[in-house]
């Protein structure tokens, strides 16, 4: 009966397309990168990149840098409010993601910070990026441009902030 083949196509169909969070989290050893994404941005300005790090392992894990073929340079940063002022200070020694924990890239908090922007940063666009970690492993993600944090329970990531 065509009706149910096709009811059953466009069941399979929706299913597929309403788990694309899923598919945007990555896997570096015990490692989860969680719904990496970026802001849309112009050509020259800088953007910034957002996702959430979940170690299952024994071990902390140190993220050191990043690098994107987007960007100028890549900087891991941390914004904190003090006082009642915004401040935003470079993260030389990269950012520690405990065992067994978690670490959130997140609006007004950890971020990296892709300066120089060679290519504007359009809305849905894929944008490459390259995580290099402490223990020799490197990590090659896509942010996706986007106006707002991943909706997808993705716990404080997901939460709106202000930077």
């Amino acid at each position: 009966m065509p009706s149910a083949r096709f009811l059953g196509l466009a069941a399979a169909l929706t299913l597929a397309l309403a788990t694309p969070a899923l598919a945007g989290d990555y896997k570096v050893g015990a490692l989860t990168i969680k719904s990496p994404w970026t802001r849309p941005a112009l050509i020259n300005m800088n953007g910034v990149g957002f996702m959430t790090f979940a170690n299952a392992g024994p071990r902390p894990v140190r993220l050191l840098s990043a690098e994107s073929p987007v960007a100028g340079k890549v900087e891991i940063h941390q914004s904190a409010m003090a006082n009642g002022v915004m401040s935003m200070r470079r993260q030389d020694d990269g950012v520690v993601i405990p065992a067994g924990g978690s670490v959130a890239f997140a609006p007004g908090g950890y971020h990296l910070m892709l300066l120089g922007l060679k290519q504007p940063l359009v809305q849905g666009q894929k944008v490459p990026l390259t995580l290099v970690f402490d223990n020799g492993r490197r990590a090659a993600v896509e942010l996706t441009a986007q106006s707002a944090a991943p909706q997808a329970g993705q716990g404080s990531a997901a939460e709106p902030h202000h930077h």
